[in-house]
C-alpha cells in the first residue's frame, strides 16, 4: 500500500514543474556531530589562534532552520514556490556511529517534511551536501573504498525513515567541488591541501557511492518509485588573455575545468569511464572503466553560477562589459544554456538545482534572475527537458569557508554579523563605481546649484521608495506572490507573437493568464489587491501578519527587493509540467540591465597592456613604476608577492605529491581488475612522478591543510 502511495507522489512530481529555493540544513543550523562543524571550529591560521575567529566565521549564531523551519517554509510560500530542496543531514540522524539513529532528530525531520507537505511544497532531498558524520571522517571518509558501504546504509536508512516524503532524492551535491576544495585547495573539510591524487580517489568513490545508494534504494519495497539523481556543478574556467603573459592562467584554467568535472563526471555518467588527470603525471594515471558501463541515473541536477575568468596573476576577474558578484564571479547568463545543452547529452530529465549570486547591495539580484530565467526559457524552447528551477538560497546562511560574508539569500537574515566582506575583486569594482558615481553626483549638484542660483528656484528631489518588508510566519498570505506581482511593475511579462498564431488564440492565452492571476488574488487577504505601490504592499502585509509569529517570537527574515523578480516568474509559471514548458516558450520578460557603473569598462583603442611579450614587458614596467611610487607601494608589493607565490605553487604541489608518493612506498599505476570498484597496484611508475598512493588500501596520513 505504501508503495502505491509513493508511486502516486513520484508520478505527480514528474508531471510538475518545480519552483523553489535550495538550502543546506547544516548551513542554516549547525550540528555538533558533523565533519564540517569540526573543521570550521578549528583555527586555520596563526591569526585565528591568537585572536580567535572573525565574527563572520563564528558559529555562535545561525538562521536556525532546525527550530524555525515554519518561518522558512512560510517564506517559500511567499515566493510562490511549490517545492523546497533541502538536505537530510547524515550527522543529525546518525551522530554517534553507523546504525545508531537519533529518534529525536528523526521526529524533527518528519515534522519539517510534514510542514512542507502542508504548505504544498514537494521536498527534493539531498543525502550528502558536503557534510557527513565526524565518525565517518575518522574512518577515512570517501578516501577509502570500503567505506562506501556506510553511505549505502545511510541511503537505505533515510529511505525507510522518510519514504512517505521521498519521491525525488539526490545522492550527492557537487562531488567534484567537495573533492577539489577538501583535498586540493584545503578550504573545505577535511582541509587537506595539495592531495591531487587523493581528490581523484575521493571523487571516484563518491560517484561509486551514488551507484551503490541508487541500487540499494531501488531494491527496497517501493524504492522503484523513487527518482534518484545526482547534483553536479557546471563551472568552467578560462584565462583572461591568450599571450605569453597568460600561460600560467591558461594552464590553470584548463586544469581547474577538468578538476571540477566538466569532462570527468560527464564522461563517467555517459560511459562509465573515469579518467583523472594529474598535473605533471601521465594522463590516465587514475583511469577506470566500470564493468557495468554507465551508472544509473533518473535525473540530473545542474548547479550553475558562472564561468570564471582568471587574470595573469590567477586572480578572479571578468570580461569587459561584465559585472562581478560579491564572490568575484561574473554574471554570465548564456553559460546556463550551454550547461543545459551539455548535460542534455545524458538523456535524463534536468533540474536547475542551484543558481544565484552573492549580492549584499541587492542591486544585481533582479537582473541575474531575469537573465538566467530567460536562458531556462530558451533551453525549454530548444527542446531540452528542464523540469524545475531552484534558487540558491532561501535565507542568508553560513557560506562554508566564507562564513556569513556572502549574501545569497532571497530573504535577508536580519541577525547576521555586521560588516560582511565581499571578494577583493568585487570590492574593487564597486569602489571604482562608487568613486565615479560620487564624482558625477558632485558635478550634477554643482550644476543644479548654479541653475537654482540663476533662476531663484530651489532644487527638488523625488520621493524615495522604501524596500518591501514581509514578516514571515504562519499566516493567510498564500496569495501574496500574486499580490506582489500586481503592485510592482518593473518587469511585466509579454507574450511572444508568432506568425502562425491567430489573434484569437493569443487573446485566449492572455485571458487564461489573467484568470490564473485572478484566482491567485482571490485567496489573498482583502485589501491587498487594491495596493498600488510597494510601500502600500508593505503596510498591508505587515498589518495582516503583524511583527510576531504565532509562538510569540519575532521574525528575522526580510524579503529582498531583487527577489521580487523570482516571485513574478514563479507566480506566472503554471505547476503542471506541460503548461509550464509552454508558458516558458510563450512568455517573454523584458530584460533588466545590470548596473552600468559596475560593468568592467571596455579598453580604449590602443589602450591596455596587450598580450604576449609586449604585455609581459608592460606589466614589468608598471610594477617597477609602482615600486618607485610611495602610495601604491603596499599594493605593488602584494602583486609581486602574489606572482611569485603563483610561480611556486604548482611546483610545490607536485613536489608534495611526489614526496607523499615516495614516503608511502607506492610506486604504482592503476589497472582495473573488475568487480565493484576494484583497483590494483602495478609497478612501473617513476619515483619522481605524482603517484596515486593509497588506492590499494594502504593507510592514509592525516595531512591537515590551512584554510584561506
Amino acid at each position: 500500500m505504501a508503495g502505491t502511495i509513493i508511486q502516486d507522489v513520484a508520478g505527480d512530481v514528474c508531471e510538475r514543474f518545480l519552483k523553489g529555493a535550495a538550502i543546506s540544513v547544516w548551513q542554516n543550523s549547525f550540528d555538533e556531530a558533523s565533519n564540517w562543524t569540526a573543521f570550521a571550529l578549528k583555527p586555520h591560521s596563526l591569526a585565528e589562534r591568537m585572536r580567535g575567529k572573525d565574527p563572520q566565521l563564528r558559529m555562535d549564531t545561525s538562521p536556525d532552520f532546525w527550530n524555525r523551519y515554519h518561518e522558512d517554509i512560510q517564506c517559500c510560500r511567499l515566493l510562490g514556490s511549490n517545492s523546497l530542496r533541502l538536505s537530510l543531514e547524515w550527522s543529525r540522524v546518525m551522530p554517534n556511529g553507523p546504525g545508531q539513529v537519533d529518534e529525536e532528530a528523526v521526529r524533527r525531520y518528519t515534522d519539517i517534511l510534514d510542514a512542507c507537505a502542508a504548505a504544498g511544497l514537494v521536498p527534493m532531498l539531498t543525502l550528502h551536501h558536503f557534510t557527513h558524520p565526524q565518525w565517518f571522517q575518522q574512518l577515512g571518509g570517501f578516501e577509502k573504498e570500503e567505506n562506501i558501504r556506510y553511505f549505502e546504509e545511510w541511503a537505505v536508512t533515510a529511505f525507510k525513515l522518510f519514504r512517505r516524503h521521498m519521491s525525488l532524492v539526490a545522492t550527492f551535491n557537487e562531488p567534484t567541488c567537495a573533492a577539489f576544495t577538501g583535498y586540493i585547495a584545503g578550504i573545505h573539510a577535511p582541509g587537506h591541501r595539495g592531495d591531487i591524487a587523493g581528490a581523484g580517489r575521493v571523487l571516484l568513490h563518491m560517484l561509486r557511492a551514488h551507484s551503490a545508494a541508487y541500487a540499494a534504494i531501488k531494491a527496497q519495497e517501493g524504492g522503484s518509485c523513487v527518482r534518484v539523481g545526482l547534483v553536479h556543478q557546471q563551472i568552467t574556467f578560462e584565462p583572461e588573455g591568450t599571450g605569453m603573459l597568460y600561460a600560467a592562467s591558461r594552464w590553470t584554467a584548463d586544469w581547474l575545468t577538468h578538476c571540477f568535472g566538466w569532462d570527468v563526471v560527464h564522461t563517467y555518467l555517459l560511459t562509465g569511464r573515469f579518467s583523472w588527470r594529474i598535473p605533471g603525471g601521465r594522463p590516465g594515471q587514475l583511469e577506470v572503466q566500470e564493468p557495468g558501463g554507465r551508472p544509473h541515473l533518473d535525473w540530473l541536477g545542474i548547479n550553475y553560477y558562472t564561468r570564471v575568468v582568471l587574470d595573469w596573476r590567477l586572480g578572479f576577474t571578468c570580461r569587459p562589459g561584465e559585472v562581478l558578484t560579491d564572490m568575484g564571479w561574473p554574471v554570465v547568463p548564456e553559460g546556463l544554456h550551454a550547461a543545459i545543452a551539455h548535460c542534455a547529452e545524458l538523456g535524463v530529465p534536468l533540474y536547475i538545482t542551484e543558481t544565484g549570486l552573492a549580492d549584499g547591495a541587492d542591486d544585481r539580484r533582479a537582473p541575474l534572475i531575469a537573465a538566467y530565467w530567460e536562458q531556462v526559457a530558451r533551453a525549454v524552447a530548444d527542446g531540452y527537458d528542464v523540469r524545475g528551477f531552484f534558487y540558491w538560497t532561501l535565507v542568508d546562511n553560513y557560506e562554508w569557508h566564507l562564513g556569513y560574508n556572502m549574501k545569497f539569500g532571497l530573504f535577508e537574515w536580519l541577525e547576521a554579523p555586521a560588516n560582511a566582506q565581499p571578494h577583493p575583486a568585487a570590492a574593487a569594482q564597486r569602489a571604482r563605481a562608487t568613486a565615479a558615481a560620487s564624482k558625477a553626483a558632485c558635478s550634477s549638484a554643482a550644476a543644479s546649484r548654479a541653475g537654482a542660483t540663476a533662476t531663484g528656484v530651489a532644487p527638488t528631489t523625488g520621493p524615495e521608495l522604501q524596500p518591501l518588508r514581509i514578516t514571515a510566519g504562519p499566516s493567510k498570505l498564500a496569495g501574496a506572490s500574486a499580490t506582489i506581482i500586481s503592485v510592482t511593475s518593473p518587469s511585466t511579462p509579454k507574450w511572444r507573437r508568432t506568425e502562425n498564431r491567430a489573434d484569437a488564440e493569443e487573446e485566449a492565452q492572455l485571458q487564461a493568464a489573467a484568470d490564473r492571476l485572478a484566482a491567485s488574488l482571490a485567496s489573498a487577504p482583502s485589501g491587498l489587491a487594491a495596493s498600488s505601490t510597494l510601500a502600500a504592499a508593505e503596510a498591508a502585509c505587515c498589518a495582516s501578519v503583524g511583527g510576531d509569529l504565532v509562538d510569540g517570537s519575532s521574525s528575522s527574515r526580510r524579503l529582498r527587493q531583487g527577489s521580487l523578480e523570482l516571485v513574478r516568474r514563479f507566480a506566472a509559471t503554471p505547476d503542471e509540467l506541460g503548461a509550464a514548458q509552454e508558458s516558458l516558450r510563450a512568455t517573454m520578460w523584458p530584460p533588466l540591465e545590470l548596473p552600468q557603473a559596475l560593468r568592467r569598462p571596455f579598453p580604449s583603442a590602443g589602450g591596455g597592456l596587450g598580450v604576449g611579450i609586449s604585455g609581459a614587458v608592460g606589466v614589468l614596467v608598471a610594477g617597477v613604476a609602482g615600486l618607485l611610487m610611495p602610495r601604491p607601494l603596499g599594493r605593488a608589493l602584494r602583486s609581486v608577492a602574489r606572482v611569485a607565490l603563483t610561480a611556486l605553487y604548482v611546483p610545490v604541489l607536485l613536489a608534495g605529491a611526489a614526496w607523499r608518493h615516495v614516503a608511502r612506498g607506492a610506486g604504482a599505476a592503476l589497472v582495473v581488475r573488475g568487480g565493484y570498484g576494484g583497483l590494483q597496484a602495478a609497478a612501473g611508475v617513476k619515483a619522481g612522478m605524482v603517484g596515486v598512493g593509497g588506492l590499494a588500501g594502504e593507510e592514509q596520513h592525516d595531512m591537515q591543510g590551512v584554510s584561506v
